[in-house]
């Protein structure tokens, strides 16, 4: 029996459909149960049902910023992640607080892979209620993930200063050492992979995302290590601690203390590395990142014009467990433990403050 070309067409298109549809059918069972996160593979959530890692994961992909000025956009809300009016991670801001904190940094400040009261400046909060009430002092996470020096100084000038803070606590260090050069006075280093991922999240289909995760994954898991770019060096450091300078000097100008804080990187200090944490160091070179990481804190007693300057590269010294889940950022725990060292050395000025 003869087939008409049109029947033929539409059973071959019918067949094309039927096999898309299962493959898409495929796809979106194994990225339900393997969602696209290396981080939620981490000891570092232990004890987390899969719902809400699951959960961390497809918000973290679902947060959109603009890139260029750098800022969160604002009324984002996701189950694990709120941004507010005024682009903030958290809670409206206050109407007249008795004195305002902005914890400025990049993702490990803004708390990429943790809740909104998981951060290091929502701990920081935590803490500063105990012990001063809850109306007394505000914190506000003003971190961006891809923020470093050159996009925090642009922040605070353009932003921050109208909200007339009383202290800004800049938490740095691993976006400064790890940004090409090439892009410095830039508005970030966005990686093409993370943004066709970001991309296609946004998507109802799931095909594309298991694609790419399988493909991503096979690249991170056939490479041993990726060295790390030590080019211009010496000219990124002078960058951040010139930037740095400038930011302290706003703050000699407009009344308010300023908190120089060099953040705490995977083989910083002397922590015993759990086997996980030895394949992240070894995977990302830190050992040599870690050398050049030392020139940052050799210039933090040079900036002379901050209210005070901290080196926290550590503060994990007497932590056996795994604290990091890559090669710099922080689980719940790690970010309490920043949290709280961060509270005992800014506590002398709140008191002072108080007290007056």
């Amino acid at each position: 029996v003869q087939v008409s070309y049109k029947k033929q067409f539409l059973f071959g298109f019918i067949l094309v459909m039927v096999i898309l549809s299962s493959i898409e059918i495929s796809a979106r069972v194994f990225d339900y149960y393997n969602p696209n996160c290396r981080f939620i593979e981490s000891d570092v959530y232990e004890g987390l049902s899969f719902d809400i890692k699951r959960q961390l994961c497809d918000d973290h992909y679902q947060l959109t910023w603009n890139n260029d000025p750098l800022y969160l956009i604002p009324n984002q809300h996701y189950p694990t992640i709120n941004v507010n009016s005024d682009g903030f991670r958290g809670n409206e801001l206050q109407e007249e607080p008795n004195y305002r904190i902005f914890v400025i940094g990049g993702s490990t400040t803004f708390g990429v892979g943790t809740m909104d009261n998981e951060s290091i400046p929502s701990f920081l909060q935590q803490i500063i209620n105990k012990n001063f009430g809850n109306d007394e002092i505000e914190v506000i996470n003003a971190g961006i993930p891809k923020a470093y020096s050159y996009t925090e100084n642009y922040l605070i000038k353009n932003k921050i200063l109208d909200f007339e803070p009383d202290m800004l606590i800049i938490y740095d260090g691993s976006n400064d050492v790890g940004t090409n050069y090439k892009n410095f006075g830039k508005s970030g280093d966005p990686v093409l992979s993370d943004i066709i991922i970001r991309e296609m999240y946004r998507l109802d289909i799931s095909t594309p995302k298991v694609l790419l995760k399988l493909y991503f994954n096979y690249k991170h898991d056939n490479i041993e290590t990726i060295p790390f770019n030590s080019e211009n060096i010496e000219k990124k450091v002078t960058f951040w601690r010139d930037t740095s300078e400038s930011i302290c000097n706003l703050g000699e100008t407009y009344d308010f203390k300023t908190i120089v804080i060099l953040q705490p990187l995977l083989g910083t200090g002397n922590k015993i590395l759990t086997d996980e944490e030895e394949g992240y160091a070894i995977h990302y070179d830190v050992k040599t990142r870690n050398k050049f990481y030392e020139l940052y804190a050799n210039e933090l007693t040079t900036l002379e014009s901050c209210s005070k300057t901290i080196d926290l590269r550590d503060i994990f010294d007497q932590n056996l467990e795994t604290i990091y889940y890559d090669a710099g950022h922080l689980g719940k725990e790690g970010n309490k433990i920043v949290a709280q060292q961060i509270y005992d050395e800014i506590l002398p000025i709140l008191t002072k403050h108080i007290q007056n």
